[in-house]
């Protein structure tokens, strides 16, 4: 009996050990199949530009970063980027220091054809250089703006190097011409007082924003606002670890959100982000989102309505609900890539990846005015307002 045992256990034993490495082997197949598959598919291209292709193959760096990024871009899950050198130190150099340039904030408005400063930022170059909030830039570095070239022009009043670019403008019919240097370390919040009602606009989630946040909501409670709205609308820059530190400046102590991996458990076994130093409390607060509130500004949305019982109020959120890490490459370029789930306190519930947040208080803009959002006035701006009126009893 007991050599039949030991027998039939052995027997069990192989059978199981042949199914499991039948099932890893098919895997192992599977993907060495798809990748020489994928490799045969880039030899034939060669192949045929070899023999086919006018011009010439020679900037290989270049086609190599090519197919790097159109293999990144491939991937179908969060936020994915294949970053070059240059870019990944523009990149970090961002997260690390925030956005630096002449101190401006603006706006391309299609139907006039104009970019519009919207914001100019205190103490800023381009303050000291004369330029106000509703100046129509005209040219940059001698280049005439208009819709094909703008994009490409504004990024030219943006950087950290401490040269001048050159700024042509035109106020109340007048042209004028100045140059005010790059370097200014700019906001990642703008402030002001609507009545009794703070308004804080979030433009990203960097290295110094929980900072700069705290000391624009305190300073905005000393000067009597009763209640702040948040502005994450078109926000989408930043990380989820300083979303976090912006948060904890409100929450009170607690788990904010787990990142959990792909197996479902805890993202490297610590990536658990939490509030500790909260110091805002006794204020009502209404968080303004639409479809371009995005990853770092949707957890911030989401923790502001489950814990600090804020009201959102917009549109639908864009339903990004991913952490993404950066993996450095040996040529000095990186791969920004998806890595975990985000979780907010509050479970499954709460998850909004894929699916978005819903607004506990919904108010559309009409196409129009979702275009020319940073140039509405707040009695324009219906979803602004509506956050205002419902405040400013409080």
């Amino acid at each position: 009996m007991c050599i039949s045992l030991i027998i039939i256990s052995i027997t069990a034993t192989f059978a199981i050990t042949m199914v499991v490495s039948k099932q890893i082997y098919s895997s192992i197949i599977s993907n060495i199949s798809q990748r020489s598959e994928n490799h045969e598919a880039v030899e034939e291209i060669s192949r045929i530009i070899s023999s086919h292709y006018f011009g010439s193959v020679d900037d290989t760096a270049n086609m190599n970063a090519s197919l790097a990024e159109g293999y990144v871009n491939g991937l179908d899950v969060g936020i994915n980027r294949y970053l070059t050198a240059a870019e990944y130190a523009d990149y970090n150099a961002k997260l690390e220091g925030g956005v630096k340039g002449i101190g401006v904030e603006t706006f391309f408005k299609a139907q006039t054809n104009q970019l519009i400063v919207t914001h100019v930022y205190e103490n800023s170059p381009a303050e000291k250089a004369g330029l106000q909030k509703n100046d129509i830039i005209t040219a940059i570095n001698n280049e005439t703006v208009h819709i094909t070239n703008y994009s490409v022009l504004e990024q030219m009043l943006y950087g950290s190097m401490l040269s001048s670019v050159q700024v042509e403008y035109e106020r109340n019919g007048e042209t004028k011409v100045v140059e005010p240097m790059l370097g200014f370390s700019i906001p990642g919040v703008i402030a002001r007082l609507e009545g009794n009602v703070g308004y804080v606009k979030i433009n990203g989630f960097y290295k110094n924003t929980a900072s700069e946040f705290k000391e624009a909501v305190e300073k905005l409670i000393d000067e009597g606002a009763t209640a702040v709205v948040f502005d994450v609308r078109n926000t989408d820059d930043g990380s989820i670890e300083y979303a976090a530190q912006v948060i904890d400046v409100i929450v009170p102590t607690g788990t904010i959100a787990t990142a959990k991996g792909k197996d479902g458990s805890t993202y490297k076994g610590n990536a658990v982000f939490t509030s500790e130093n909260s110091s805002i409390s006794g204020v009502n607060f209404a968080v303004l989102i639409n479809k371009k509130t995005a990853g770092p500004a949707e957890l911030f949305a989401c923790i502001m309505r489950d814990v600090a019982r804020a009201q959102l109020v917009g549109s639908d959120t864009a339903g990004i609900g991913t952490m993404q890490e950066l993996f450095t490459l040996e040529d000095g370029g990186a791969v920004l890539l998806t890595v975990a789930l985000i979780e907010p306190v509050g479970g499954e519930a709460a998850i909004y990846n894929d699916i978005g947040l819903k607004p506990t208080i919904p108010v559309d803009l009409s196409v129009e005015d979702t275009a020319n959002l940073e140039i509405l006035t707040p009695a324009q701006d219906a979803q602004l307002a509506a956050a205002l009126n419902m405040l400013a009893g409080y």
